[in-house]
């Protein structure tokens, strides 16, 4: 019996199809500005003094909003990578950060000289824009087409060659939009 039980368990192993299922896990993707939808317009005061930051001041070039806080690991991972990228693409993009939910400015100011980052960044420090661009998590980068449009939303922190990839298909719809 011992012996039947085996050879049917290996017939069994050996015809079965090796191909792993599919699981589907219950999870919804994070709540985001919709592809196409126009983002909403702010002001803030700029980090380390100086005139306001505006998303509107930014229409008529491709802009990429990165939302982060000094206290967020995966935001003070990718300050450089977004240091690079604005570098690369000066005048042809627009990049403007937003410091989010964050007390202690001084962290961030540091974090961003440490990063090389020269780009403008807001202070939201109650997450009134944060939460008009409907973030639950940081960091969160939007990309935004010359008519402030979203084109992509990504979550969590950005390599430089990722940063590049959106730059570049920006700049390149911002020359034919």
């Amino acid at each position: 019996v011992a012996g039947l039980f085996l050879v049917g368990f290996i017939i069994f192993v050996i015809t079965r199809p090796h191909h792993p299922r599919p699981v589907s896990y219950p999870v919804s993707p994070p709540e985001a500005l919709a592809v196409g939808s126009v983002a909403p317009a702010f002001t803030l005061p700029r980090l380390g003094g100086g005139p306001a930051i505006s998303h509107s001041g930014a229409r008529g070039t491709p802009t990429i909003v990165n939302f982060f806080a000094s206290w967020c690991r995966n935001c003070q991972a990718e300050l450089s990578a977004f240091a690079q990228v604005s570098n690369r693409t000066d005048g042809k993009l627009a990049i403007i950060g937003v410091d989010s939910n964050d007390t202690d400015t001084a962290l961030a100011e540091s974090l961003l000289a440490g990063a090389g980052a020269t780009y403008p960044v807001g202070i939201d420090g109650t997450a009134k824009v944060a939460t008009d661009y409907l973030l639950a998590a940081l960091p969160v980068t939007y990309f935004l087409d010359a008519q402030g449009r979203v084109v992509h939303v990504a979550f969590g922190a950005q390599s430089v060659s990722a940063l590049n990839h959106w730059a570049d298909a920006l700049t390149a719809k911002g020359a034919h939009s």
